[in-house]
């Protein structure tokens, strides 16, 4: 089983952990693009009014197999952070689940519009996003980077949920 939940600070080292262990068996070469200064303190980065850092537990091990963060771009719009599901447990719906809870806090805290910024080489967080409604808003080709930009506006999912039954 798997718990989604809020981060405590005695996640801190192991978010560390798994963030930085993908990147460096996965993004190797382009690890300068992410820098991971905001997970290495997730309470300062992510601790403000509409923010929040959700991790999915393994409950026998008590073990840290997944993240996902909200950051506050503004008022209206939300910032899609730091998905990632270690190698061990992907394809078993945690990273569904973990966007699930992150758009639940956005429509709770009330953002319009949550924004998922990367480069093409999150090939497989571009695919999970995707698969949960956001839609590509943008693509900027800068030598050997590809940065995407997707978007899901709230106000349209809360529209196309009413009257099915």
């Amino acid at each position: 089983m798997i718990t989604i939940r809020r981060s405590v600070k005695d996640d801190d080292s192991a978010v560390v952990e798994l963030i930085c262990g993908i990147m460096d068996r996965e993004f190797h070469d382009a690890k300068h693009a992410y820098p991971t200064e905001d997970v290495e303190c997730i309470e300062k980065a992510y601790g403000g009014i509409g923010e929040a850092f959700f991790v999915a537990v393994e409950n026998q091990s008590h073990k840290i197999v997944g993240t996902v963060a909200i950051k506050k771009e503004d008022g209206r719009v939300a910032l899609l952070r730091r998905l990632f599901v270690a190698p061990t447990h992907r394809n078993l719906k945690i990273g569904k689940r973990l966007i699930d809870r992150a758009l639940e806090f956005c429509r709770e805290v009330g953002y319009e519009e949550v924004v998922f910024k990367t480069t093409s080489r999150m090939s497989g967080a571009i695919e999970l996003c995707r698969k949960n409604g956001f839609a590509q808003r943008a693509h900027i080709v800068l030598g050997p980077v590809e940065l995407i930009k997707l978007s899901l506006s709230l106000r349209e999912a809360a529209h196309a949920g009413k009257g099915k039954d």
